[in-house]
């Protein structure tokens, strides 16, 4: 089947793929887990160990410029492309500069978090990084619209969302009867502290000062369970009635907040001055639907909408308004049957084709045909005009 074959290079070989990053978020797991399943090597040049990295082909590690420079140096004809993920963004410029002038290696700008979005500034790397990237990768459209007018991109662009794989999906349990009538989050949260670095971390990053949330939500008769993703919130927050559950490996956290009823999305962003959490579609949303969890959105617009149009969960425009969660459970069957339907179907390995005719276009070869329920699919999720150039 035409679907099922790779993509090959201009040498008639499958295409070589190198992730870079300093550290390895799960995204950047579920892309490799993804293009690996289709039948890629997909190696890794890190900046330091961490959960799933194992399913890499080989790994390299850089600490410094210089190693970093020699990994890839020794390596600028191996690969056809090489994704760059995350920050810091000086990431990007030395791999261009590397590979610059070897027209069969593309440079691609995973953009996860991007300072202009999340602080309101651009630094000089940032410029830089997405004026040499061959092509740019954001998670949103909002992010893809701002970032592609601030830095005025020619690049190809497109928007590709945090995805859980088939294998990970499969590794939840979803036999449970009778789920625990509370909310669970998981994620990144503000440790508790009057700490200059407290202050200033609550001020840059309002939107992960959670415990007043989280309290909030308390008062008005939930439970809530949270796994932070950080040991000084764990460490920090054990008086204020939030029931913490230490730092979990992925592999376990899935199977583990399957037990709970409702999936948390909820940021401090009131003022709805937060772009970060405004324009970001998270991988806590996507991690809930892997576990089976309707989700709870509030105080972040592109989120919510998401939610909306799946129709996966609920949404509030305040956090009064979501109350006592008991009330939502006339509504929770049909909103749990969506959830079964669409964790089926919201799978990296349905949408690693986009991926893959991405670079595809940016390495000028040909490109992979698509299946019309698959494509179909792309068009709901994404809308005909981001996907017209991936399709044939």
């Amino acid at each position: 089947m035409e679907y099922e074959k790779l993509i090959l290079n201009n040498r008639g070989m499958p295409l070589k793929i190198l992730m870079v990053g300093k550290h390895t978020c799960i995204r950047v797991i579920r892309e490799a887990q993804a293009l690996k399943s289709v039948g890629y090597e997909v190696d890794l040049l890190t900046n330091k160990i961490s959960y799933g990295t194992d399913v890499f082909s080989q790994i390299g590690f850089w600490h410094n410029q210089e190693q970093f420079t020699n990994f890839l140096s020794e390596r600028r004809n191996k690969y056809d492309i090489i994704e760059v993920h995350n920050e810091p963004d000086f990431m990007v410029i030395w791999s261009k500069e590397i590979v610059k002038g070897n027209k069969k290696t593309k440079v691609i700008h995973n953009a996860h978090d991007v300072d202009n979005i999340r602080r309101k500034y651009i630094p000089i790397e940032e410029r830089m990084a997405f004026k040499v990237a061959d092509g740019i990768i954001y998670v949103s459209e909002p992010i893809q619209k701002t970032c592609n007018d601030l830095h005025s991109i020619e690049a190809p662009t497109m928007v590709l969302f945090n995805y859980p794989t088939q294998s990970m999906v499969d590794s939840v349990n979803m036999s449970f009867t009778d789920k625990k009538k509370t909310l669970v989050y998981e994620g990144g949260v503000n440790p508790i502290g009057n700490s200059q670095s407290i202050i200033e971390m609550n001020r840059v990053f309002k939107y992960r000062d959670l415990f007043p949330i989280f309290q909030k939500l308390i008062e008005m008769g939930n439970e809530v369970h949270v796994y932070p993703g950080n040991a000084d919130a764990f460490n920090t927050g054990q008086h204020t009635g939030v029931i913490l559950h230490p730092p979990t490996m992925f592999d376990k956290l899935l199977p583990e907040i399957a037990q709970f009823k409702y999936n948390l999305c909820i940021f401090n962003n009131d003022d709805g001055k937060q772009d970060q959490v405004n324009y970001t579609t998270p991988n806590k949303l996507w991690d809930g639907l892997c576990a089976g969890l309707p989700t709870i959105g509030c105080y972040c617009k592109e989120t919510e909408k998401y939610i909306d149009k799946h129709k996966i969960g609920w949404t509030f425009s305040n956090i009064e308004d979501i109350g006592d969660c008991s009330k939502l459970e006339e509504d929770y069957l049909g909103i749990i049957n969506n959830v079964e339907d669409k964790r089926k179907e919201l799978v990296f390995e349905r949408q690693v084709w986009r991926l893959e005719n991405f670079y595809a276009k940016l390495l000028n070869i040909k490109t992979k045909k698509v299946p019309v329920d698959i494509k179909k699919q792309a068009e709901f999720e994404y809308g005909k005009k981001d996907t017209n150039f991936l399709l044939s």
